[in-house]
């Protein structure tokens, strides 16, 4: 998997998951909107249907001996269609009458047009209400054959507060799956738009990202100053090339330091110490092999590594080392005079480890430093030979 791809997968696999999340939030939240706005509809059209009822007629509510429903002496509930049917026309909600468990007054209708007179009520009307006498929100309930949602609320006596029935508004449930399903589809077609854009979006911007990315890593790596690998990369690359090398390939490793760089600063300040700093890095650039790992690891200090050598090549350092001596020499910036730097170089065939190695290229440092400075000194493990 490239770069690219991963940077892809990155951007759009959250996002994607959080639109998924949101999306499944978002649903459930507008569902449980819905059955509460719900819910507060058919208690309301429960409440009137009730107070309707009660407006009829006064006394008990009562089973005569014709086996209809009665309130007090005058209201024969069982053949009084317009409470029921006027409500229905106007809210577009069912209402039944039930006395105990059975309803005998209704305007839910059966398949060939018919009062579904003498339907039973679900056993938790008996439980709850008739029982208990609590009010009944059925989110899912069976009514004549259909998934319906239900408010349900007593009936009680005038006389003594008994409950004799109870008062359901219903509608079936799939009114309110479509709202839900419409919803739910004009939801997920605009954040399926949204998904798309946003991905051709970071697909046709993943180049760019991964360049400022690897631009951005680069600067991590590299000294700002000299554009030389700073002294964590310097140290890191060097570890990794010895971890790397052949069974006895000779490594040399170089420490530049230059010699009264202090003076320059304080007298001449600090850009011209600057300017020479950015020309010493340049000289080690040409100087140097492009397999090399060149970098600045201390305000005046540099350092090179050089693998792939042998007991013939090793003085290719010497050479190296020589050569940028001559041409720091040649460096002029203002009234600063010609530089100077000391080199030590440890060399090695016997697998030393980056700091063994070092150890011995900061001793050939120190002996370039007592010698007067302006020179190089190599020192080579096992002999301890030093040149």
């Amino acid at each position: 998997m490239n770069f690219r791809t991963k940077l892809l997968g990155l951007n759009f696999i959250p996002l994607l998951v959080f639109a998924i999340v949101s999306l499944a939030l978002g649903i459930a939240q507008f569902r449980s909107g819905i059955y509460v706005e719900k819910e507060g509809n058919l208690r309301s059209v429960a409440l009137a249907a009730l107070t309707l009822y009660s407006s009829r007629g006064y006394g008990d509510w009562r089973r005569g001996e014709d086996g209809n429903v009665w309130r007090g002496m005058n209201t024969n509930i069982s053949e009084e269609t317009a409470i029921v049917d006027d409500l229905k026309l106007r809210t577009d909600v069912d209402i039944t009458f039930f006395f105990g468990t059975r309803a005998v007054m209704t305007s839910v209708m059966d398949r060939d047009g018919d009062r579904c007179i003498g339907m039973m009520a679900d056993p938790s009307v008996e439980t709850y209400i008739i029982g208990e006498g609590k009010e009944l929100w059925c989110r899912s309930i069976v009514i004549n054959g259909k998934n319906s949602q239900a408010y349900i609320i007593p009936i009680r006596q005038e006389s003594d507060g008994r409950v004799a029935g109870a008062l359901m508004a219903s509608q079936p449930s799939d009114r309110t799956s479509a709202i839900i399903g419409r919803y739910v589809l004009t939801t997920l077609v605009v954040m399926l738009l949204v998904l798309v854009a946003v991905f051709f979006f970071i697909y046709w911007h993943t180049e760019w990202f991964a360049q400022k990315f690897s631009e951005i890593t680069d600067r991590s790596r590299q000294d700002l100053l000299t554009g030389l690998c700073n002294k964590l990369t310097f140290e890191n690359d060097t570890r990794d090339a010895l971890a790397a090398r052949q069974e006895g390939e000779t490594v040399a490793l170089l420490i530049f330091d230059f010699d009264n760089f202090k003076h320059v600063n304080d007298h001449f300040g600090h850009q011209t110490g600057d300017e020479a700093l950015k020309a010493f890095a340049g000289i080690l650039l040409r100087s140097l092999r492009s397999s090399d790992i060149i970098g600045r690891v201390g305000g005046d200090e540099f350092m090179a590594f050089m693998g792939g050598l042998s007991e013939d090549t090793v003085r290719r350092a010497d050479e190296i080392a020589d050569e940028v001596l001559a041409e720091l020499g040649k460096v002029k910036i203002g009234e600063a005079g010609s530089f100077t730097c000391s080199i030590g170089i440890g060399a090695d065939a016997t697998g030393l480890s980056f700091q063994e190695l070092y150890s011995l290229a900061d001793g050939a440092l120190y002996e370039a430093k007592e010698r007067g400075k302006a020179c190089f000194v190599r020192h080579t493990s096992g002999d301890a030979g030093k040149e």
